[in-house]
């Protein structure tokens, strides 16, 4: 995931506080996305355009031990 973060930094000056935010949230309500199938799930954060903050898209598993994202889409907010 940081090779991610890190390409689109550039663009997204807060993209890492944006991630973290993900993170925080989904460790303390994991079933708060979409379950896509038996394992992988799916959630969406807003973004906001003013503050150059991206919506981010992330597909994600979990257990009563961890949360592990595996993918992770850096999107332009929407208006």
């Amino acid at each position: 995931m940081s090779q991610k973060i890190d390409a689109e930094r550039a663009i997204y000056p807060r993209l890492e506080e944006a991630f973290d935010a993900l993170k925080w949230y989904l460790a303390r309500r994991p079933d708060s996305g979409y379950l896509m199938d038996d394992v992988h799930w799916l959630f969406k954060q807003s973004g906001d355009t003013q503050a150059k903050i991206p919506s981010l898209v992330a597909v994600y598993t979990f257990d009563h031990r961890q949360l592990e994202i595996l993918h992770l889409l850096v999107r332009l907010p929407h208006l």
